[in-house]
């Protein structure tokens, strides 16, 4: 009789880890316009293009985050619940978030050292919440 296990033990000698590369980070925002704009010339995001009235795609040092039409915008951050994007600064954490303080961006959790480095959230306009990560020297 077999234990549950042996069939897991089984399984993972049968089957490749499933790898993936990713393609996108989808954004749903209700107002894609707005979006758009707060996203390139408030958080400094470089835009690609996109499909007109659709999405809109920004660059990133990997895959594009891309901004996507028929979501549903928050009064307030949503929290740090589902899938949220991070995204790595080679230095000056802590000046970028009073950078975006300044320019009216909310700041849902202040910078905080962790053990590799250092994180802060953010939040769009329509309350997706966004990580800010600084590596520690030698750390990634």
């Amino acid at each position: 009789r077999r234990t549950f296990s042996d069939r897991e033990s089984q399984m993972n000698q049968e089957s490749a880890p499933l790898l993936f590369d990713a393609r996108r980070l989808l954004v749903y925002v209700e107002d894609l316009d707005r979006a758009v704009n707060y996203y390139r010339d408030v958080l400094g995001f470089k835009p690609l293009g996109g499909v007109a009235g659709t999405n809109f795609e920004f660059a990133t040092s990997g895959a594009p985050l891309v901004l996507h039409r028929d979501g549903q915008a928050a009064d307030s951050p949503r929290g740090r619940v589902g899938f949220v994007p991070s995204f790595q600064v080679q230095a000056g954490i802590h000046d970028l978030i009073e950078t975006f303080r300044r320019r009216g961006v909310r700041v849902v959790h202040e910078v905080l050292e962790v053990s590799h480095g250092w994180v802060a959230f953010i939040s769009d306009l329509e309350g997706n919440l966004l990580q800010i990560y600084q590596a520690k020297e030698g750390k990634d």
